[in-house]
């Protein structure tokens, strides 16, 4: 079995959620980079999507997103480690994660990150206030 070619990313959002089409097109609701809690911290997101297309792979990659605090870059959760498919080098493949009930212990800067086969590809960050 032959290593797969690792992806880069075109893009990563996050928003509230998101709708895919079978013909291949996306929309995304909700885009956001920070979030004020109404109620103060800890604060517990009801659910929110993680958004990513990524191009130039090869092969069966797995992926998993991991979630920094930034400031210590300390690790608050990781998803579950799961498979994109990418057929050729020119198919661009949209990862759409779900992530539900997500807490955040404390406000401050988080990075939200993309490894895929152990390895960094993208981030963005979220700055919850």
């Amino acid at each position: 079995m032959t290593a797969p070619i690792l992806p880069v990313a075109k893009a990563l959002y996050l928003c509230d959620y998101h709708v895919g089409y079978s013909d291949g097109k996306v929309d995304l609701y909700g885009l956001f980079n920070a979030i004020r809690p109404p109620s103060g911290f800890p604060y517990t997101r009801g659910r929110f999507c993680v958004f990513a297309q990524l191009n130039n792979g090869l092969g069966r990659v797995p992926f998993f997103i991991d979630v920094r605090f930034a400031e210590t870059d300390e690790l608050v959760w990781t998803t579950e480690v799961r498979e994109l498919t990418f057929p050729n080098r020119s198919t661009v493949v949209q990862l759409a994660l779900t992530i539900e009930g997500r807490r955040f212990e404390r406000p401050g800067l988080y990075i939200l990150e993309i490894f895929c086969d152990n390895t960094w590809v993208c981030d963005t960050p979220l700055l919850l206030r």
